[in-house]
């Protein structure tokens, strides 16, 4: 990304966080935000209704987002404005757009050990393979940041609603990427309760992250009180766990029964190379003795 693109996210970027020129006003919880039906209208089919109806008792239109959280309204705001969203709660965006070195791209960093995961932003653009990232922060794996989870778990869940797609997968990389880090019990414990509470039963995503992260120390997990209690009043995630256990365990058993299949397989060919080989031996000592040789 050059310079002038750079240069035109920033101005985006500063319509959003200055509310200039503003024709729409989205509330959520206490917190108001000035934006523009430009960018809001074309991302969400859902806000662009309401803003059909609104619009109609004034030029500028007002929409309550009652039910939502706001910080996770506000990355959401943020994805329609710059296409990508900060998941900390520090001020990168105003810092970004405040900054006269535009060099740096917005999107460039992904979490590394080296950045403390602090900088998810950017990470589908940035690498070409999501594993890639993951591989990154494996090597040596972090604390993970359970405010940055959350706040995906709620922007995931925002975009599911207002049905913008490309939001929803950013936040699952995003939260994919912030998984890879080191979790206590009471981490999965905060975490684990917000994932199904704000998904569905067919909704497998951030589900399914979540149980292969419980499924790395399940053998902990299991004899600790805390997750134990939690389990006690969610049965859908009681059984997702259960079913996860048997299903790695009939994987170990599958993959127990293909490396003995290999085995005796391999215990075939070296029987036979060795039966080729003695009759190769007797060939040769029979034709030494030949006479007509």
């Amino acid at each position: 990304m050059d310079v002038h693109q750079q240069e035109l996210i920033a101005r985006t970027a500063s319509l959003f966080l200055t509310g200039e020129y503003s024709d729409l006003t989205i509330t959520c919880g206490d917190r108001d935000f000035m934006v523009h039906r430009t960018f809001i209208c074309p991302a969400s089919k859902d806000l662009a209704a309401r803003c059909d109806r609104t619009f109609k008792e004034g030029p500028h239109s007002v929409i309550h987002l009652k039910e939502d959280n706001p910080n996770a309204v506000e990355c959401m705001l943020q994805y329609m404005y710059i296409g990508d969203y900060y998941d900390t709660d520090d001020n990168k965006l105003e810092a970004f757009v405040a900054s006269s070195d535009r060099s740096t791209p917005i999107s460039s960093r992904i979490p590394t050990p080296e950045t403390d995961q602090a900088n998810v932003i950017g990470c589908v653009k940035s690498s070409n393979n999501a594993s890639d990232a993951l591989d990154q922060t494996a090597k040596a794996p972090m604390p993970v940041n359970v405010s940055a989870l959350t706040k995906n778990v709620f922007v995931y869940q925002v975009a599911h609603k207002y049905d913008i797609p490309l939001l929803k997968s950013l936040a699952q990389t995003k939260f994919q990427l912030r998984a890879a880090g080191e979790w206590a019990p009471e981490d999965i414990i905060s975490i684990l309760p917000k994932v199904y509470a704000a998904t569905s039963e067919s909704d497998r995503g951030l589900r399914q992250i979540m149980l292969d992260v419980c499924l790395r120390s399940t053998e902990y997990l299991m004899c600790h009180k805390g997750f134990r209690s939690m389990l006690k009043g969610h049965a859908s995630m009681c059984f997702d766990i259960l079913d996860a256990v048997q299903m790695r365990s009939e994987e170990r058993e599958d993959d127990d029964a293909a490396l003995k299949a290999k085995q005796a397989k391999l215990k075939r060919v070296i029987e036979w190379t060795k039966t080729q080989e003695r009759v190769f031996k007797e060939v040769i000592v029979a034709h030494s003795n030949c006479s007509s040789c």
